[in-house]
């Protein structure tokens, strides 16, 4: 066996060993959390007020703002 086949299998025990350490570790996700309807119906009172970009923009805000 040579030095380079040696190092490959220690590498592979070594990656193993790692997979095996970190069998439980899972990222907590947040559900994903909509807008209400009332939410809604104050965002669609821009699109009056406002240009669509601006609209935009505000849905994109307020959904931020629920999800972090």
């Amino acid at each position: 066996m040579t030095e380079e086949d040696e190092e490959f299998q220690r590498l592979e025990r070594e990656a193993k060993m790692r997979a095996l350490e970190d069998d439980d570790i899972q990222d907590y996700v947040r559900p994903w959390v909509g807008l209400t309807d009332e939410e809604r119906n104050a965002l669609l009172h821009l699109t009056i007020t406002h240009s669509a970009i601006d609209f935009g923009k505000a849905i994109e805000d307020k959904l931020r703002e629920k999800n972090t």
